[in-house]
């Protein structure tokens, strides 16, 4: 069940009734061991999303709610391009190619599919970046807990 959080009565009954009514229809239902505790109710890449979108906020003095998809959007391109230029890392970047005219350019690549590690320097250079322009980027969940195990 992923993407479902239970952190109170409501979302719990919430949970029970969304399960009773897959095992009615379909009488089957398989599902991953759930994570437990706060560390892990936002990965890395929610995270990310969640500090551009407090970023974007901060340089625009408006309350992160106000935020449109397309300031997040052009916040995300130009992090992804900042961290670029600042790192050179290969992972940023791929080729994309049109089937039909076989034209390629480059471009960035989706922040879904960096590894573990690059989404920690990324989120690393991004929470000093924010701190250089006035904003607290706070960590939590997973990265939070990989840089707790780091310090230790």
């Amino acid at each position: 069940m992923s993407g479902d959080t239970i952190n109170s009565d409501t979302s719990l009954q919430v949970f029970i009734n969304k399960v009773k009514g897959l095992y009615q229809k379909h009488k089957y239902i398989t599902y991953k061991e759930p994570a437990i505790g706060p560390d892990r109710s936002l990965d890395q890449n929610s995270l990310f999303h969640v500090w551009l979108t407090e970023y974007a906020a901060h340089l625009l003095c408006k309350d992160k709610r106000e935020v449109t998809p397309g300031e997040v959007a052009g916040m995300k391109r130009a992090t992804k391009g900042r961290y670029y230029a600042y790192s050179g890392a290969d992972f940023m970047v791929h080729v994309v190619t049109d089937p039909k005219t076989g034209r390629q350019k480059k471009d960035y690549t989706s922040s879904k599919n960096w590894k573990r590690g690059q989404m920690y320097a990324v989120l690393e250079w991004l929470q000093m970046e924010g701190a250089n322009d006035g904003v607290l980027l706070e960590a939590k969940g997973e990265y939070a807990k990989l840089k707790r195990q780091q310090a230790a």
